[in-house]
């Protein structure tokens, strides 16, 4: 008999989780599919419940694969190497195939016992036409022994990122999520803790502006740790929040703008503060974020760095990123730093602010 093991958060289940097993199924010519949701993953956080994922999970592969919820049921992290050991418990003359995405290939040698893994399984990657899978591929065979199979599957660009977040703006998922699972996320309120805030910051902006902001926080989701995902979520959506407020509501704000603040720079600091009043927010490195977010400031931390770093590279900037987005995120906000003032230099020469010089100093950036 041949087994495919296809694990994940399943955070939420999307087509692209579909079409790689019906792939692995046609391909491998497998007798058997087991989706298996991960309880605690090791390596990343849920913004769902697991159960909610479990009856998420049960709903996309309803008549394409068995659900098993053997890792949701457990206690502790989940391990991929523990749940195949139970497959080979009760299978023991199986042949099995842990389906699995590129990224994760790239990553196995962070695995909880890769070589045991190797050895019980035939590696069935989802190949994203990245020649670093073949390499990644190259060095789990040498360095474990893993087999390792190709299967055809076209890249699609959907990201589960970007599926949680249109859930949060409240836009529609319709042409990457099943429809009975897109109705089950709806009906339940998922991926909706900043809902409330999303659509207040939508009354502040031109749609525009609105499509920047989103892309800026998924941007942020995707270079924050998990201990920073919230405190960079907020920063992110209201960066541009004082955008579009007008010079004679700025005493509101109880906002006198600086002598010589260039007009671009001026919705950072007010932000700050249109943040505190009109949000709530009190989280002081969160509001720090925002008002630096254009000029930098000497010894940034990591959050305003962050912040930085996702409004000068979200993926719609008409602008070359690839050469931004490699490294660290200490290397990518020097990076991004020096292109934007080099900038700053050819389209806006006469805005030369007094922090943004230091900034540059402090980092080494000729200016």
């Amino acid at each position: 008999m041949k087994i495919g093991l296809f694990g994940g958060t399943f955070n939420p289940p999307h087509i692209t989780h579909i079409n790689i097993v019906r792939k692995a199924a046609e391909q491998l010519s497998l007798d058997k599919l087991i989706a298996v949701p991960c309880g605690d993953p090791p390596h990343k956080r849920c913004d769902a419940d697991k159960n909610e994922r479990l009856a998420m999970t049960r709903i996309a592969f309803d008549g394409i694969a068995d659900v098993w919820d053997y890792e949701i049921s457990k206690s502790g992290k989940s391990y991929t190497v523990e749940t195949l050991r139970e497959v080979k418990r009760i299978n023991p003359e199986a042949e099995i195939y842990l389906i699995i995405g590129g990224d994760s290939l790239k990553y196995f040698d962070t695995w909880y016992c890769p070589k045991e893994i190797a050895s019980a399984a035939t590696l069935a990657v989802a190949n994203r036409a990245d020649s670093d899978i073949v390499n990644s591929a190259d060095k789990a065979q040498a360095e474990y022994g893993a087999k390792v199979i190709m299967l055809d599957v076209a890249p699609d660009g959907v990201s589960s990122t970007e599926i949680r977040l249109r859930y949060t703006f409240g836009m529609s998922n319709a042409d990457c999520v099943p429809k009975a699972v897109d109705e089950y996320i709806v009906r339940k309120a998922l991926y909706a803790e900043y809902s409330a805030m999303v659509c207040k910051l939508k009354t502040y902006l031109t749609q525009e502006r609105f499509m920047h902001t989103f892309y800026v926080v998924k941007r942020g989701l995707e270079l924050a740790a998990d201990e920073m995902r919230d405190k960079a979520f907020v920063a992110c959506l209201l960066h541009d929040v004082a955008k579009y407020v007008s010079p004679d509501r700025y005493a509101e704000y109880g906002f006198v703008c600086p002598k010589g603040m260039p007009a671009p720079v001026v919705h950072s600091f007010l932000g700050a503060k249109v943040a505190e009043r009109d949000f709530g927010i009190t989280d002081t490195e969160i509001l720090q974020a925002i008002k630096y977010h254009t000029t930098g400031r000497p010894d940034m931390t990591e959050l305003e760095k962050l912040v930085y770093v996702a409004d000068k590279t979200e993926q719609t900037r008409p602008y070359p990123l690839e050469h931004l987005l490699s490294g660290t995120l200490d290397q990518m906000f020097l990076k991004c730093l020096a292109e934007a003032n080099e900038y700053r230099e050819q389209v806006h020469g006469d805005t030369d602010f007094d922090l943004t010089d230091k900034t540059l100093e402090y980092y080494g950036v000729n200016n």
